[in-house]
């Protein structure tokens, strides 16, 4: 197992949270781990999902008055 080092003021924040939610410390960490690899998760799968999307729109340009034209 690895030791964590955290400030004074977070150790404070961890502690009130735990104690608000009627969890001890190691659960509520346990719990923020989980939603932060969840959240990555889903950050990469909406990647994957909004390639399908992306073009390379260097070579556009957008003339007003041709637009207008139109």
């Amino acid at each position: 197992m690895q030791t964590l080092e955290i400030s004074d003021q977070t150790a404070q924040q961890l502690h009130d949270l735990a104690v608000q939610e009627r969890l001890s410390g190691s659960e509520l960490i346990e719990r923020l781990v989980k939603k932060y690899s969840d959240e990555l998760a889903r950050q990469r799968e909406l990647k994957v999902f909004f390639k399908l999307y992306q073009k390379d729109l260097s070579g556009f340009s957008f003339d007003r008055d041709e637009a207008n034209e139109r």
